[in-house]
């Protein structure tokens, strides 16, 4: 009897974290989602080690994930504005049009023995602006989808998916590597992106799309994105949050290969499970939000973000290859709460019009990655990966005890909401 109950329970908690996948549109997302993750993450680590080999540079190494995040940066309020001006559903078939082509003729570059860094810098330059526009537009098309509790646990599924994706791409990755080389591992990527795009040519929505009555303005879109983040206290707070966390805390990725090989002495496999270790930590956290759906938004996602940080700082001064792995682990859960909270929060503190901006204000907020990974990769290159860990991280967490106290909502101290008390309703169309 006893052990019914537990399988009953089991199978209600089961219910309660997926139930959202029950929705078709969504279930076609999440497929999409599962291919177009994973390359991603295999991509990274491809291209990361494949520069590290040509290159034993670190910055050089770090200039891939600059490369990647960049567009963020560049065009995340015109993505935003994408999202709101044009069919959501339809941008994300763009997106993984582009990638498609462009994924090839790297194969071939591969094959051909002419590709170099600057190859892998302009491959994961496309990809990353194509990640831009389907961030913007996917998000979006959730807050369509869904509301309330829903929301989150969707958000927190596809999240999942984006960081439960380097427990498979990075390990795929390094083994490809070695067992076919880097064309072989990046034909890999590329039947891959053949995968979503089937998938997302043959997704069928029927959802009414609200579309911004400035839709014929790209200008007037970016404008409103800036006064949306002025006047709007959960999207200014939200945004804020997501670019320290990615200037001090997620750059830290960038090291860890160079850890890996340099410090633990470690081969590419190795390092391919380091990735996944931390991608197995954000699966669990995912999970975790999707079953609780948690009431503390402000305290998952930025203590979340505190706690990758932390971990990041440990995993750099392991002195063994199994207590890296742990601290990967423990970054993973937290970077699992940030993920799973950040498109929430900002998603449920406008209307539907200006979801789209919402998510671009969001991605800019990403973009600060970029600069982020020049900084650890220079400070890398003059006095060493563990040290650049150290300095940034430890100057990020600061920055989220500042961010919690100017924003109380952030801990959970204030409604961060829509409809929220301590919040300024942006109402501009």
């Amino acid at each position: 009897m006893h052990l019914l109950r537990r399988i009953t329970n089991l199978h209600s908690i089961a219910n309660r974290t997926f139930d959202t996948v029950q929705n078709p549109v969504f279930r076609r997302v999440w497929s999409i989602g599962a291919f177009y993750y994973t390359y991603r993450a295999t991509e990274l680590a491809v291209l990361s080690w494949f520069v590290l080999e040509l290159t034993d540079s670190e910055l050089q190494v770090a200039l891939i994930g600059v490369s990647r995040i960049a567009p963020m940066f560049l065009f995340g309020l015109i993505s935003g504005s994408l999202a709101d001006r044009f069919t959501r559903h339809w941008l994300m078939r763009a997106v993984q049009s582009i990638n498609f082509i462009a994924g090839v003729l790297m194969v071939i570059a591969l094959y051909l023995g002419v590709a170099n860094p600057v190859h892998a810098y302009a491959m994961i330059f496309i990809t990353g602006t194509t990640w831009s526009i389907d961030y913007a537009a996917r998000r979006a098309l959730l807050g369509d989808i869904f509301e309330g509790k829903d929301l989150t646990s969707a958000t927190a599924l596809d999240s999942g998916l984006v960081t439960g994706s380097n427990l498979i791409g990075p390990l795929l990755g390094t083994v490809l590597i070695r067992l076919v080389d880097f064309g072989g591992a990046y034909a890999g990527i590329a039947f891959m992106m053949g995968c979503a795009l089937l998938l997302v040519l043959t997704m069928r929505v029927s959802i009414t799309q609200t579309y911004s009555s400035n839709a014929s303005n790209v200008t007037s879109q970016i404008n409103s994105s800036l006064n949306l983040m002025r006047t709007n206290k959960a999207v200014l707070g939200t945004v804020l949050l997501t670019a320290s966390f990615n200037f001090f805390g997620w750059p830290y990725v960038q090291m860890v290969p160079v850890i890996a090989r340099d410090i633990l002495g470690t081969g590419e496999i190795q390092y391919g499970l380091l990735l996944s270790s931390l991608g197995f930590g954000a699966m669990i956290g995912a999970l975790l939000i999707a079953s609780i759906k948690p009431i503390h938004k402000g305290n998952v996602y930025s203590l979340g973000a505190a706690l990758l940080m932390a971990a990041a700082i440990a995993y750099a001064w392991s002195p063994w290859y199994w207590l890296a792995l742990f601290w990967m682990f423990v970054a993973g859960i937290g970077l699992g709460g940030f993920a799973g909270m950040q498109p929430v929060l900002a998603l449920e503190a406008v209307n539907s019009d200006q979801r789209g901006r919402a998510m671009g204000a969001i991605v800019l907020g990403i973009g600060f990655q970029a600069p982020g990974m020049f900084l650890m990769g220079l400070v890398g290159e003059l006095i060493g990966p563990r040290e650049s860990v150290t300095y940034v991280s430890g100057a990020g967490l600061i920055s989220i005890i500042l961010l919690r106290y100017i924003f109380p909502a952030l801990a959970d101290k204030a409604k961060l909401g829509i409809n929220g008390p301590d919040v300024s309703k942006n109402t501009s169309k």
